[in-house]
């Protein structure tokens, strides 16, 4: 599984990105921390992912994990609470290492920065995967609330040649292949 969804993104969707995609606000014009900002988020982020994935959907979930357990500025974040949504599936496991470039003042000289994190991979249909759980726990991740997420999520689907990625309470992102799938998207959230 791990092998398969791997090449594919390297193939159509290399560093899960793509120069098609659209951005959907979630949180705006509420101030952080409100019950009205998480409830729209929520309500935001299910409506737009349902327009995108159908239930009998076979999906990949692709989960970048850095493995912190404390956050210094969110405090515990409650690092197993994905895991324990999806103790039913089964999770591969791959050690990745990402390079970061930096600039040291003091030297005046660029410097690389390695990174090690885990990728946990998971193919399900959509129907076993408690996406809206997962969808609130990233949207409580920076509000402070418990259960919350911390982890990077990126639901991909092979078959639409689609990432939908929520990378907190304040906006998700779609990529795509196809420009008549975001328009697809966009219509429904207007």
């Amino acid at each position: 599984m791990k092998e398969n969804i791997m090449k594919y993104i390297e193939s159509h969707f290399p560093n899960l990105t793509s120069e098609l995609h659209l951005r959907f606000e979630l949180g705006e014009p509420y101030e952080n921390g409100t019950e009205d900002r998480l409830n729209q988020v929520v309500k935001r982020v299910t409506t737009l992912f349902e327009e995108v994935f159908k239930p009998d959907d076979s999906i990949y979930m692709y989960i970048k994990d850095w493995e912190v357990t404390e956050d210094i500025m969110f405090g515990n974040t409650t690092p197993e609470y994905l895991y324990s949504l999806l103790i039913d599936q089964n999770i591969e496991e791959e050690t990745l290492l990402e390079i970061e470039k930096d600039y040291d003042e003091v030297t005046s000289q660029t410097i690389e920065v390695k990174n090690e994190y885990k990728v946990k991979f998971v193919y399900a249909q959509l129907k076993s995967v408690p996406y809206q759980e997962i969808l609130k726990g990233i949207g409580n991740y920076e509000q402070g609330r418990e259960p919350s997420i911390g982890q990077s999520v990126y639901f991909i689907s092979t078959d639409k040649n689609l990432i939908f990625h929520m990378y907190d309470d304040r906006g998700c992102l779609i990529h795509s292949k196809d420009v008549k799938k975001l328009i697809v998207a966009f219509v429904s959230y207007i």
